[in-house]
């Protein structure tokens, strides 16, 4: 007790360096990494930044998931961690799914779109589709805990590429520090285990059900494969092409007036139906005039409703190849609602094209009633609905004879373009 009491202050001080010591120690030991065996200097890694981020892609197979991190070196020894937000699986990557259970499923990605995983994965109701061997296996988000493979890894888009794009990856994941420490107050008890109880899932004389499944045993069957929904046919075909004939047509004149006919109301009433026009009037058409009245009526230069203009016209001599002479009248004219540019009719013109044509449609899908439409060249951007399903007509081409459809879905990324010519 003498030698305590006279040692006594530095018998204190040894004690409490002591103590810090072992808790240091302790502090540091719950702070370590489990860090991956990976042989770094044989790895390859690249990188891309993205509208959705920075984009990490490495040659190493790894089972993180997104909420995980990536753990890049510094020279001074230091590391700094990125989080994954999404990791991405391409179609046919080669991938390992380990279950809640601990099975293991190993082959191919086998959706069109490839797989992603966020951080919400868990919730995500609709499976994953894996290739085993030629066979479609689905598998439910909820029950896989990793997937190993090598994915593209999406990193939080805080991370500074400029920053880390010359470091060396690691991938490994800090251990909790209550994994060094076990606490308990109870005493263990030994416990019988079911082969004492001599309990089992079969009755002694009820022999059990064992398939035999691709040369494996077991007493379960496995789920049937998800055959991948047929996709179904566009649906819609050109059955025919018509240029169109211009409406009106210069059939005589008196003096400095041509008469020009509309063919559209001579074979609408049975009566041919002409118009008197003056050059530089502005007329006005009658869809339904009455018997024996024009269907052009003149109007003022400013009115909204104008149709046709009278810009010029001329009689001209024609030297025939009998060596007479023919009158030929030559009117020059301008369409307001079609929107060209001045065009001549003359007396010689039985018919005038002006790039006006008539398109006929057939819809039918598998064994639905089959529809047929016409469309002209003033129908760009109407809409044919057909059994449910709707039609965009986006573009149409004389000179091609074709027309542009898009099937419309209501998943914009999944709507279908598709150009048909007229045979």
């Amino acid at each position: 007790m003498k030698i305590i009491g006279k040692f006594y202050d530095k018998i204190s001080l040894v004690v409490v360096f002591i103590t810090v010591t072992t808790v240091y120690i302790f502090e540091f030991l719950g702070e370590q990494e489990n860090i991956s065996t990976s042989n770094f200097g044989l790895s390859s890694h690249s990188w891309d930044r993205e509208s959705s981020g920075i984009i990490f892609k490495t040659d190493i197979p790894n089972q993180l998931m997104p909420g995980e991190h990536i753990y890049f070196h510094h020279e001074d020894l230091n590391f700094t961690k990125a989080e994954i937000s999404e990791i991405n699986f391409k179609r046919r990557d080669d991938i390992s799914i380990q279950l809640n259970s601990g099975d293991q499923i190993s082959g191919r990605v086998k959706q069109k779109e490839g797989l992603v995983f966020t951080k919400k994965w868990k919730s995500v109701n609709s499976p994953v589709l894996i290739d085993v061997d030629g066979k479609t296996k689905p598998v439910q988000m909820r029950t896989i805990s990793k997937i190993k493979g090598n994915p593209e890894y999406v990193l939080d888009e805080q991370v500074d590429l400029t920053q880390i794009e010359d470091m060396q990856p690691f991938f490994y994941q800090r251990i909790p520090s209550s994994n060094f420490v076990y606490e308990s107050t109870k005493r263990p008890q030994w416990m019988n285990i079911d082969t004492d109880r001599n309990e089992s899932i079969f009755d002694l004389f009820t022999p059990p059900l064992i398939y035999l499944i691709e040369g494996k045993l077991t007493t379960t069957l496995p789920d049937a494969p998800i055959e991948e929904e047929e996709k179904e046919p566009f649906g819609a075909t050109i059955t025919s092409f018509e240029k169109i004939p211009y409406r009106f047509r210069l059939s005589s004149w008196i003096g400095d007036s041509p008469y020009i006919e509309d063919t559209e109301q001579t074979k609408k009433s049975g009566r041919v139906v002409r118009n008197r026009l003056q050059v530089n009037g502005v007329y006005e058409l009658i869809e339904d005039p009455k018997p024996g009245r024009p269907s052009l009526v003149k109007v003022d230069e400013n009115s909204s409703k104008k149709r046709l203009t009278l810009k010029y016209f001329t009689v001209q001599n024609i030297n025939q190849k009998n060596g007479g002479v023919k009158p030929v009248g030559r009117a020059l004219l301008e369409d307001h609602l079609i929107g060209k540019k001045s065009f001549e009719v003359n007396s010689l013109m039985d018919n005038v094209f002006l790039g006006q044509f008539k398109i006929g449609l057939s819809f039918k899908i598998k064994k639905e009633d089959s529809m047929e439409v016409f469309i002209s060249d003033s129908d760009g951007g109407k809409e044919i609905e057909y059994n449910g399903r709707k039609y965009l007509v986006r573009s149409l081409d004389g000179e091609k004879k074709s027309v542009v459809l898009r099937k419309i879905s209501s998943i914009p990324s999944q709507s279908e373009d598709l150009e048909l010519i007229s045979p």
